[in-house]
């Protein structure tokens, strides 16, 4: 019969890995680090993941469900049209607060080492269909021009993001707020290039993200399961 799990060893060991991984990089992070940072057996974090690998993947799991909630209840919370600038805005800023996410998006080896190279692409190819999906919704809902291609869209905006991200790396230090500036400018062009002809309806806006985020949710929920 297997041993049945203390209710908060995962919290604690998830917690443990990121602040190790953020503090020396996860190349330099060992499991019996973890274990004594989480105030466990060595033997303890086995019984929670099958290897170091499953455990990092943990934590970004778990840190990319943290900003998809941020994310939604900024959305909820906000007056007005939800259009795409709204939302890429408040996508990006979430994103910039996540410093493990953004060394994910970079390719950051120094702090997650080899993980970034060996992770699938299945999931991240499937929030890009559901951006293109959103995107389609934006425009039936009137919020984006319909002769948009939303594969080119995704892409530019993706192009951006990873461009923004890098750019402290290209550029030298830029501090939070030049960032936020940075990506509220991007956003009101997005916005304005891409504006259609005929009202918007904003009911429907808000529906295609709230229904882009519950797709996320569900798949980052389902990547959770011990």
């Amino acid at each position: 019969m297997p041993r049945p799990r203390l209710p908060e060893r995962r919290r604690l060991l998830l917690a443990a890995a990121r602040d190790l991984a953020l503090a020396q990089g996860w190349p330099s992070t060992t499991i019996a680090q973890i274990a004594a940072r989480a105030g466990v057996g060595k033997g303890a974090v086995y019984l929670e993941f099958p290897d170091r690998h499953a455990l990092l993947d943990a934590v970004l799991t778990a840190a990319m469900h943290d900003l998809t909630s941020a994310v939604h209840r900024r959305c909820l919370d906000h007056p007005g049209l939800l259009d795409l600038p709204a939302v890429y805005r408040i996508g990006l800023e979430e994103l910039l607060a996540e410093p493990l996410l953004r060394a994910l998006h970079l390719g950051d080896g120094d702090v997650l080492g080899e993980h970034v190279r060996e992770v699938g692409p299945v999931r991240y190819r499937a929030r890009m269909d559901w951006l293109g999906q959103y995107i389609a919704d934006l425009q039936d809902a009137g919020v984006l021009a319909r002769d948009v291609d939303r594969d080119v869209l995704g892409r530019v905006l993706g192009m951006f993001t990873l461009g923004l991200l890098s750019a402290p790396t290209a550029l030298g230090r830029i501090t939070d707020e030049e960032l936020r500036e940075s990506v509220a400018l991007f956003a009101q062009l997005v916005g304005r290039g891409l504006a259609p002809a005929q009202q918007a309806d904003p009911e429907a806006a808000r529906a295609a993200q709230l229904a882009l985020l519950d797709r996320l949710t569900d798949q980052l929920r389902t990547q959770e399961q011990p």
